[in-house]
This record gives structure tokens, sequence and C-alpha cells, in this order.
């Protein structure tokens, strides 16, 4: 499915997106990546929906920036931080984060929907700046919680489950390495039904070789 498609099927379901089984499985996962987010940090949330993950970077003092190719859950999330008396950047046009860099990068929710992550990967690495830390999640392939969700989802917008093997795949294939895999909800290993990888460039073998 096309990108554009995406962003029109969220469109759609951006007033009753927000519910409790969501916010119960969100919370879940924002304890999982919390950790990875210093408090204060300045930090690009791509994809940020409605704004959950924006919100908690929000109430910890961060300074974000959120995008989202949803014009519409773009505007709820707009409207939560308002509200909330919270000050962000938010913008669906992609040419106001070319050739910027963030020390964090969140990701949270998104790589789901992308059959082939690879290129979104690419794109998300090139926002990294360097020694900075990129945070990912994906359904859990190995987990069933994840693949009842998955089956769910071809009613809404389809997600693609990825196994913790083909996750770290994935990132070394864009250059990335895997500093932490966590699983959430439950946070158990294997059964949790989203990884969450806190992800770093990967070093060059130029610079391997200056640093033996």
């Amino acid at each position: 499915m096309s990108t554009s498609r995406i962003g029109e099927q969220f469109d759609q379901r951006a007033g009753r997106y927000d519910n409790p089984v969501t916010a119960f499985i969100g919370e879940r996962e924002l304890r999982c990546i919390r950790p990875f987010v210093p408090a204060g940090s300045e930090v690009l949330d791509f994809g940020c929906g409605t704004g959950r993950t924006t919100l908690d970077h929000l109430r910890r003092s961060c300074r974000v920036t959120a995008f989202d190719i949803s014009k519409e859950m773009l505007a709820i999330a707009a409207g939560k931080a308002r509200r909330a008396g919270w000050e962000a950047t938010f913008t669906a046009d992609g040419d106001d984060l070319r050739a910027r860099t963030w020390p964090i990068v969140t990701c949270i929710g998104v790589l789901d929907y992308y059959p082939d992550p690879a290129p979104l990967l690419l794109r998300l690495k090139t926002h990294l700046s360097p020694g900075g830390r990129l945070v990912v999640t994906y359904p859990n392939g190995a987990s069933p919680l994840a693949w009842l969700y998955a089956i769910g989802s071809r009613f809404t917008t389809r997600a693609y489950p990825r196994t913790p093997g083909a996750a770290r795949g994935d990132a070394a294939s864009a250059g990335l390495q895997v500093d932490s895999l966590e699983y959430a909800f439950p946070h158990v290993r294997r059964l949790g039904h989203t990884l969450v990888l806190a992800l770093s460039l990967m070093p060059s073998p130029h610079s391997s070789r200056a640093g033996a």
C-alpha cells in the first residue's frame, strides 16, 4: 500500500482512533520507550498520529517536532497539546524535515503498516544526528497477541508483524545497530505484543579501523 493511501485511511479513522484499548496498550509501550528518551531531549516524533507519544515527550519537558502524513490525526494531536498548554511544532509537510537531524527520533506504531520497512528506516536514518538514537516499534511476529491484531487490522489498515530476528535484520540492512530490544504488552520476552527497538548509526568500517 502506498504512503498516500495509508494517510487517507488514517484521515478516515482519526476521529475514532483513540479508545480505551489503544490507550491501555499505548501506555505499556510508553513504559518501554521512556528510558530511551531522556527528559528535556530534542525529539522528532515521526508518525505522531493523535499524539500519544508526542504528549508523553512534552509532559517530560522535551522539545518536539511532530510529523504525520495524516492531517486529520495531526490536528487532533495539536489540539491535545494546545489544551494541555504545551508547545510543539506540528507538520504534515515532509519538506519541513528536509536536511534536518535530531538527537532522538521516535517512530511508534508506524512501521506496522509497511510490508517492507527498509525505505522508511533509511529515511529515518537521515534525520538522526551522529551519536543519536532512533526508537521504533513493530508488532511482534513471535507473539500470538500481535497476530490477533494483524488479523483484525485487515478491516482497517493492514499491519505486518515482524519477528525479533527480522527486525534486527531490517536495522542492519539500513546501516543501523540494535542497542536494545524490549517487549511490551506484556513486558515478557517473546510474548509481548510490541517490539521496542533502540537503534543507532552503525559505525563505518573506516571509523572501526581508526579506533582499533
